[in-house]
């Protein structure tokens, strides 16, 4: 009987953990299954930028023959996570400067959409949400609980794409976030920016409570060009160091 390493089997745990389960008992092939599981793996930074991923140390870990990781792989190929080359095998992919620069002009306008469009259809509910979120995220900031901060700030947003009433705009936000994301640590950790983010944050919500479109999608456009730009400075220190 195959019993395997401990760190191992901790990894078969995380891949049949419950938000996995229902993914799983829809997939009928092993190759959509470590797809699946690589692809969530990269976009949860379990594998970082520049790192190799080995077929057969991977096919070990999800006891699959080589033949589906290597279907996996191409499919995460053709999406831009993953590169291929003769030497090296398969990496993590590495975004450039130049496109990390374009994902967030994309994001900007999307997330400016979803205030506007937010403005004309949230609920009382929706509102009453995002204060209580506000308050949370003002209490994480003054305790420095920068994790709880960074949850409470994922949660904002996510309020008001669901309160967008618009199901493909909420996922191309929450697939935009998740994949800029996963480069770097939240800006939020960047000196003097905690304060900046929640006086932002302010100022959509009230827009966006006064039932105005046009400025809730102004200062959502602007509060992501903030934050994107600091992100850059990032992105460019860490290249330089």
């Amino acid at each position: 009987m195959w019993r395997g390493t401990e760190s191992t089997m901790r990894r078969k745990v995380v891949v049949l953990s419950p938000p996995t389960q229902a993914l799983v008992l829809s997939i009928s092939s092993r190759a959509e299954l470590v797809y699946a599981a690589l692809r969530a793996d990269i976009l949860n930074n379990r594998y970082r930028p520049g790192q190799r991923l080995s077929e057969e140390r991977i096919a070990q870990e999800l006891e699959v023959s080589r033949t589906p990781v290597r279907e996996a792989l191409k499919r995460l190929h053709a999406e831009g996570l993953v590169e291929i080359t003769p030497h090296r095998g398969a990496v993590v992919r590495d975004p450039s400067g130049e496109e990390l620069a374009e994902l967030s002009t994309v994001r900007e306008v999307l997330e400016g959409l979803a205030c506007r469009l937010a403005a004309r259809s949230i609920s009382n509910i929706e509102l009453y949400t995002l204060e209580r979120l506000m308050a949370e995220m003002e209490q994480a900031a003054a305790a420095d609980r920068l994790g709880d901060l960074v949850e409470f700030n994922h949660q904002f947003h996510e309020t008001i794409w669901i309160a967008s009433r618009n199901r493909y705009l909420a996922q191309q936000l929450r697939q935009l976030r998740q994949f800029i994301h996963r480069l770097q640590e939240s800006t939020l950790s960047f000196p003097g920016r905690k304060d900046e983010a929640h006086r932002e944050h302010q100022a959509i919500f009230d827009a966006i409570a006064a039932g105005n479109p046009e400025e809730a999608e102004r200062l959502a456009r602007e509060h992501l060009r903030r934050a994107e730009g600091i992100r850059m400075m990032l992105w460019r220190k860490r290249r330089l160091a």
